[in-house]
Formats: C-alpha cells, sequence, structure tokens
C-alpha cells in the first residue's frame, strides 16, 4: 500500500481547518464500570480516580456526543483510496477524559497486537483523531481494508501525513492503527525516561532510541508499553543485539531472508549507521 502526501496547498488548506475545528470546547464523557457491547472502547493507564491496572469502557454513542472533526483522507493505507473519515481528535479525548493533554503519550491496542503510539509532539504535528464514521457510516457498515482486514470497532487516522524527521535512514512512519479495541493513557515523561538508553551509551544508542520510539515500539512490547505483535519483547531483543550484532543488523533489514516465515516488514533503506544506532540502543538495554 503505497503511501501518498497530498499538494501543499491542499496541506495548508486541511491544516486550517483542523485548527479551526479544534478550537471549540470540549466536553465530558461518562466511564462505564463494565463492558456492554464488542463496541465499547477500553480505557486504561494513568487515570484520575481509578485504581491502577484497572480499565474503564466508553460507550460508541457517548464518544459522538463529543466535538468531531471530517476529512477527506487520501494517504491512509488502512483504506484502499481516498475517503471520507469522521471522529474525535486525541487530544480533545484526553480533555473529556479530564487528563492533562500535555503529559500524556496515548497508546492504542490494535486486535491484530500492533500499538500506535501518540506523544504530545505527534498529536501537534499530525492531528490523530478516534474515527468514528467511513463514508459517514457507522463501524457496522465500514468497509475492510485493502487487503480484507478487519477494521471495527475503532480506527486512529490524520488528516495527511507528512514525516516531521529523519535520523539517519530512518523517516518518520505514521502511527496509524486499526481494529483498535484499547486506548492506554501514559505519564509521558516518566514512561520516556524509562525507555532511553543511559547517558554512557552514547549518541549512538540515543539516536536508536528515537528510531525505536517511531518504529519498533509499535509491534515489540518494553515492559507495560508496546505492541504484542512479535514474540520478540525488550529483553529478547537485548539478547540478540549483545550476542549477535550482525545477525539483529540483518534481520531488520531483511527479516526474511534471515527467516522466511518472518511478518516484520522489511527496510531495505536502513544503512550501516541507522543499523548500528538500534544496535547500540538494545546492547545499552538492561531490561
Amino acid at each position: 500500500m503505497q503511501k501518498r502526501i497530498m499538494t501543499a496547498g491542499m496541506v495548508l488548506a486541511v491544516a486550517g481547518l483542523a485548527v479551526g475545528l479544534h478550537a471549540a470546547a470540549p466536553q465530558k464523557i461518562a466511564l462505564q464500570a463494565q463492558r456492554t457491547s464488542p463496541q465499547d472502547l477500553e480505557i486504561t493507564g494513568d487515570l484520575s480516580g481509578i485504581p491502577a491496572g484497572q480499565s474503564r469502557f466508553v460507550r460508541y454513542a457517548d464518544l459522538a456526543t463529543l466535538h468531531q472533526v471530517s476529512f477527506t483522507v487520501k494517504d491512509d493505507p488502512n483504506f484502499a483510496g481516498p475517503v471520507q473519515l469522521g471522529g474525535v481528535p486525541l487530544d480533545e479525548l484526553i480533555v473529556a477524559l479530564g487528563l492533562t493533554g500535555s503529559q500524556q503519550l496515548v497508546a492504542a491496542d490494535g486486535a491484530d497486537g500492533y500499538e500506535g503510539h501518540y506523544t504530545s509532539e505527534y498529536r501537534t504535528l499530525h492531528h490523530p483523531f478516534l474515527v468514528l464514521t467511513v463514508g459517514g457510516k457507522p463501524p457496522a457498515q465500514w468497509p475492510r481494508g485493502p487487503d480484507g482486514e478487519i477494521l471495527i470497532p475503532y480506527v486512529i487516522s490524520q488528516p495527511f501525513f507528512k514525516p516531521a524527521f529523519r535520523i539517519l535512514a530512518h523517516i518518520e512512519e505514521p502511527q496509524l492503527a486499526y481494529a483498535v479495541t484499547k486506548l492506554r493513557f501514559y505519564d509521558q515523561v516518566a514512561t520516556l525516561a524509562a525507555l532511553k538508553p543511559p547517558a554512557s551509551a552514547g549518541p549512538s544508542a540515543v539516536q536508536g532510541y528515537r528510531i525505536m520510539l517511531n518504529s519498533c515500539l509499535r509491534c515489540h512490547s518494553a515492559g507495560d508499553i508496546g505492541g504484542n505483535k512479535s514474540p520478540f519483547g525488550w529483553p529478547q531483543l537485548a539478547l540478540i543485539a549483545k550476542g549477535n550484532a550482525d545477525a539483529f543488523g540483518k534481520y531488520v533489514i531483511q527479516p526474511n531472508r534471515v527467516n522466511p516465515e518472518a511478518t516484520m516488514p522489511p527496510n531495505p533503506n536502513y544503512d550501516a549507521a541507522t543499523v548500528a544506532a538500534l544496535v547500540a540502543y538494545f546492547q545499552a538495554e538492561n531490561k
């Protein structure tokens, strides 16, 4: 699925629309103690008044009462082509839950094990929103993805995506979760600090850390955060990087050449310095 970027004029128009729509005052939203429908969105994490480790649920009907945005999205690979998407900006949802937006890292858990991560910086740059309607229709009437993916109960998309940074050969990748069943809210400063390499690890490990946040963390778990699409979490990745850095690098670039059954996407654009940065980061890991 190819990513397509809108023209500069269209980008400015959509950005202006996002700013205008985002100005409306958000409402508060009710949390339910129990799931009453498969369409209920699970909410967990650093939530005021809710014991650690417990979840609450938000009904679709209650989400639909919040201020919404609508965009014709042309570059979301979860859809076969241009599509009209409507939904609630993540920043609006954060405030509606009574959380402090600037301190929140939002993680979206997909049914396939993928976990999208939306830092305050990502939200400011890309305006991600929780999709409630596709082509004006509710989830029960959504089409499947280009490869037959079941997109319900929720998708997180954005008006358009223009990479905001490059680290060595790694270009920022979009966080586009589908089949989202749960949103987790973290204290951003504390969570990211726990993932940083020690100061003694050097600048290459810091570059690897930034790449990891944008890429690896989506499918590999690092304790309480990260996806579980891959069975290899932080301890296994660190073990491989420390024990066989060459094999680690080859797998990152072309997984299928190392394991024909691998499902991890390849990174053929990564050069030696980019691979070395990831190796340095995981070699510095003690988790």
